[in-house]
């Protein structure tokens, strides 16, 4: 059985790119979403097992409301917390999305973690959680977001701590990607965040990745760390 690998969130954009990395890496791919992305994630699983077979399985779960089930987890060496929501709030609006987005951000993947410690520990597995460089310099309107990941943050360098020596815990935290589709960011809006990247560009999918990749798979003498993949951008914002 192949060596398998858990991607929340890995329908759409970086989620799927995070996906296919692994994959073509030789692992077998558990393809995460939430209902309303259904298609898309078992569109994902196919075209995996169509390259190899029974090398992706799909769960269907909202991580934001209580879990109802869990994947096999047996062969499971490695989990990509990426799943996550972006929407406004502010304090004054805040109490009504703040626990939804602390299950979907945080409490959901340190359900999962819990559910799988025993086999990472066993496999000597990896986590990597998908951050932004926002926590430290947050963006206004967003104060849920912002607590919620930032939150993560905090328990990938706790969960190091617990976890060691056996299970390796880092995060990765982007900054601008890929413009959105669905949201689309006006021309303004775009040149003044290219004038704040040193790099002058927005970064890809398979960038970040790449980045994954090498925190679950490749720096196996790093845990507690946090891989900035935003061009400079968090070194350069004021």
């Amino acid at each position: 059985m192949l060596d398998t690998v858990l991607v929340t969130g890995s329908a759409k954009r970086g989620g799927a790119a995070i996906a296919r990395a692994v994959h073509a890496r030789g692992y077998r791919v558990i393809v995460h979403s939430r209902k309303s992305s259904e298609l898309e994630a078992i569109e994902l699983m196919n075209s995996f097992n169509a390259k190899r077979a029974n090398s992706a399985l799909l769960w269907i779960e909202n991580l934001s409301e209580q879990m109802q089930t869990l994947p096999d987890f047996t062969h499971l060496v490695g989990v990509v917390a990426n799943a996550s929501q972006y929407r406004h709030s502010d304090v004054s609006s805040s109490s009504s999305v703040m626990l939804d987005d602390l299950r979907a951000h945080l409490l959901g993947h340190l359900e999962i973690i819990k559910h799988c410690k025993d086999v990472l520990i066993n496999n000597k597995g990896a986590i990597v959680a998908v951050c932004d460089i926002h926590t430290e310099r947050p963006n206004k309107n967003y104060l849920s977001y912002n607590i919620s990941k930032g939150a993560l943050q905090t328990a990938v360098k706790a969960l190091a701590a617990e976890l060691a020596p056996h299970v390796r815990v880092n995060a990765v935290s982007p900054g601008a990607l890929e413009w959105p589709i669905d949201h689309p960011i006006d021309m303004g809006r775009q040149t003044e965040i290219l004038k704040s990247i040193p790099l002058g560009r927005v970064g890809t999918f398979d960038e970040l990745a790449k980045a994954v990749c090498f925190l679950l798979f490749d720096a196996s003498y790093t845990t507690g760390a946090t891989l900035n993949v935003d061009g400079g951008r968090s070194s350069f914002l004021a």
